[in-house]
């Protein structure tokens, strides 16, 4: 079946925001639901954090139901709506802000649409896409288990064509899978690498030995 494009007008003022910042970057998940995006976004929060990076998941579908409490939207006609391009755009915004202070963010969204990822790689200067996918009885097995909300229909999803990392989470289990994502980012300079860290641990080691010794505590 042919995939229906959608085509809108995203208005002006998104773009006013850059994150040309080198010290943060934006890792954009994308693939339909019950492919592993929540499940890989929390591993890889708690693995930045350990390495001491400030970190961020920006969760659409919680979003969504956030903005539909505060805007008061009538209980009967509230529905998960964060797979419409309005939201990947706010995405878009929250990501720039973010990374003008310092912090990683990481989206775990649906994000169907490829003009929508295509906008938010041209607002967001370190922008790793990250396409998430498992064959089609894993992925509604896991959304049965999961009581994840489809929100949109399977054949309205645009695949990105060239996405940084493309991960079949059937394959793997998802440590594993976010230890592909964490060696990316080492291999491409976007954290630092985990001997890099040793090696200056053990060269700072290496000088308060030397200065403990230079004052006589040390033989």
């Amino acid at each position: 079946m042919a995939q229906e494009h959608q085509v809108w007008d995203l208005g002006p003022g998104w773009s006013t925001i850059s994150a040309h910042h080198d010290l943060s970057f934006t890792l954009w998940f994308t693939g339909l639901p019950g492919s592993g995006k929540t499940t890989l976004a929390r591993l890889l929060k708690q693995a930045l954090a350990v390495r001491g990076y400030k970190t961020e998941i920006i969760d659409t579908p919680t979003l969504s139901k956030w903005l539909n409490l505060e805007l008061h939207v009538e209980e009967e006609i509230r529905e998960d709506r964060s797979h419409t391009p309005g939201y990947d755009a706010f995405t878009t915004y929250i990501c720039t802000l973010l990374a003008r202070n310092d912090i990683i963010t990481i989206t775990s969204s649906v994000s169907p649409y490829a003009e929508a990822r295509s906008y938010a790689r041209e607002q967001i200067s370190q922008f790793v896409e990250v396409y998430l996918h498992c064959p089609e009885d894993l992925r509604q097995k896991r959304i049965e288990q999961g009581e994840i909300t489809l929100s949109i229909a399977p054949h309205l999803y645009q695949p990105p064509d060239t996405p940084e990392l493309s991960i079949d989470t059937s394959g793997e289990l998802p440590e594993r899978s976010a230890m592909r994502v964490m060696y990316y980012l080492e291999q491409y300079g976007l954290i630092t690498p985990r001997w890099a860290e040793m090696n200056r641990e053990n060269e700072q080691v290496a000088i308060i030995k030397a200065r403990l010794r230079a004052l006589g505590y040390l033989d």
